[in-house]
This record gives C-alpha cells, structure tokens and sequence, in this order.
C-alpha cells in the first residue's frame, strides 16, 4: 500500500496521474518489440519469470494481439516472487480474463509438482517439465576422478547453509553415521564436503560440531568456500561420490533444485529428504529418501556398502535427464 500511495503521490506532482503503468514492463516489452520488429514468427523465453514478469507479458499480449510474439515464461518460484497471499491472490484476479484466453502466451515451471499447484491453487494453465542445464551438461559423460582403495568415500554437501537447505540436520546425520561406522559395516572413511563461510564454521556457527567430531569416528570433514569459482566448484562437485540432500519439503516439496539436476548429470548417487519435488527426475534407482536423521545415515552407509551396483542406474538416470531436456514442448517446436 505504501508504494501504491508513493507511485499516486509522485505521479500527481509530476503531472502523470492518468498515465500510470498497467504493469511494470509491459510497455517497454512493446518499444523493444518495436524496434526488434518482433512478430508471431518470434519467440521469447523469460527463464526466471516472477508476477512482475506475467503482469508485463499479460499487457503485451493483450495490446498487440495478433502482432504480438510468443511468449514463454517459466517459473521458479510457487509464491511467483509476491509473499503476500492476498496480494498474489489479487494480482492474479486483475489478469485472468487475459490468461483465460486462447493468446500466444505460454506458462511453464520446472516441477510437475509445482505445475499441478499453481493450476490447483490459482487456476493458471502451467505445464510442469521445463529443465534447463545448470553447471553440468548431461550430454557429456562425466569425468571420473582418480581414486585409490584407501581414499574415503566422499559425501558432498553443497552450497551455504541457508534456510530451507535442511544443513542444521548434519550434525545429527553425522552422529548417527558414527554410530553406524562402529558396526564397521563401511570399509571406509566416509569424508563430508562442507560449504561455508568462516562464521559458519565457528563455535556458534551452523557446523560448529565439525570440531567436536573424534579423529576416530570414522568421518572426515573438508571445509570449502561458499564462493568458490566455477572451475574449482566443478571439480570439488565431480570428486564426490554421493550428493547429500536433506531439503526442508517446505520449500523444496514444490520447486527444484540445481543441485539435484548437476547430481544426475554426473552420474552421482542421491540421498534426499523424503517429499522433495523432481520426482521425475529421482524415481530411476539414482536417488534414496529418507526422513529421519538415523535414516539418512542407513542410506548413505548402504550406498557406501553397494557402491558398484549404483554404476548403471546413474548412467540410466543422466540419459533420462537429457531425454528430458532434448524433448520439452520448445525443443519440439510445439509452441
């Protein structure tokens, strides 16, 4: 409300009270139609689109019609980037009779769970599937690092331990793991890649247990930059031997995960929290859930016990993967 009062407020002293916007950047989307000379021969894809970016592409279609091009729009985010229920609720409400409409406008998200929400919870016509590649290209058969016997096997954890990432979880995955490794079921250390800052790995920090940990537990912990270059985050990535997931459903019951299609692209096993979206993509053998500290320490400690039976179900699950890329509605020409 205060920046609807502030935007009426300046636009009366500047004397534009009858020109305000209709959305945020509907009308510059139509000057550079303009000056691109864009037409229905045209296709735009928005990869990362938000309310904001529906509102503008709703005014576009609208206005020019038959002269506008085709737009794709992909969401990643189920609160499409607005908090505020009701004010989701209401911005959507000023656009259905334009999304109601047979347009050249085309509504996309990553996760066939959250395209079964957004047409459930607010009736938009949103098609689920729509992947793209993130660090790793899944056409490209991944390099495999030189390992000897004696090396541990490497269970990596990637990226700041922010909110709805599940992190607060490790220090009780790794007890349970401990208690596992007593029954000397693993024939190997078991060495956990860590992302973080150095407040993080402080005493008040998210893993402040990784200095409490005995030499003698059986589990290592490498510590690693949040902000590692590219090249240097592709090879810690490919090292790992196991990608460790224990996602808040929360947040990740609807949206993706990057993380998770680098996973399969490389042909890395998955540990994951049970409920989590991509189902898709973590139902080919590739992928195990789990809900419970002790039960995301059975799983990992299975994988390490039958690691060489994982071998083919990656590789399934990577040709699955670009299956998937290779074959959505825009690569077929379908819209």
């Amino acid at each position: 409300m205060r920046q609807k009062i502030d935007a009426v407020f300046r636009a009366a002293l500047s004397g534009q009270i009858l020109s305000l916007p209709k959305s945020p950047y509907g009308r510059e989307l139509s000057q550079v139609c303009d000056k691109l000379d864009l037409n229905t021969s045209d296709l735009l894809i928005v990869p990362s689109a938000d309310l904001e970016a529906l509102e503008s592409a709703s005014q576009l279609v609208d206005e020019r019609k038959d002269r506008s091009p085709r737009l794709v729009l992909r969401f990643l985010d189920p609160e499409l980037g607005e908090h505020k229920t009701a004010r989701r609720e209401e911005r959507l409400g000023v656009l259905s009779e334009i999304l109601s409409r047979k347009s050249n406008l085309s509504l996309f998200c990553e996760t066939e769970e959250m395209a079964a929400h957004l047409n459930v919870q607010y009736g938009l016509d949103v098609q689920g599937g729509f992947y793209l590649p993130c660090s790793f290209d899944p056409a490209l058969p991944p390099e495999v690092p030189t390992t000897a016997k004696s090396d541990p096997f490497r269970v990596g954890l990637f990226g700041a331990p922010r909110p709805g990432k599940g992190y607060e979880r490790i220090g009780g995955i790794t007890d349970c793991l401990r208690e596992l490794l007593k029954q000397k079921t693993a024939s190997k250390p078991i060495e956990i890649i860590l992302q973080g800052s150095e407040r993080d790995f402080a005493e008040n920090g998210a893993y402040n247990f990784v200095q409490e940990m005995p030499e003698e537990s059986g589990i290592l912990f490498s510590r690693h930059s949040d902000r590692l270059d590219p090249d240097t985050f592709i090879k810690l990535f490919l090292s790992a031997d196991l990608i460790l997931l224990p996602y808040d459903t929360d947040v990740y019951g609807l949206q993706g995960s990057g993380i998770v299609q680098d996973a399969i692209a490389t042909e890395k096993v998955i540990v994951h929290s049970k409920g989590i979206a991509m189902k898709q993509l973590l139902s080919g053998g590739n992928a195990h859930a789990a809900s419970s500290d002790a039960g995301f320490a059975k799983a990992i400690n299975d994988v390490v016990t039958t690691r060489s039976k994982n071998l083919r179900v990656c590789r399934d699950a990577r040709l699955q993967y670009l299956s998937i890329l290779n074959n959505n509605i825009i690569s077929k020409g379908e819209i």
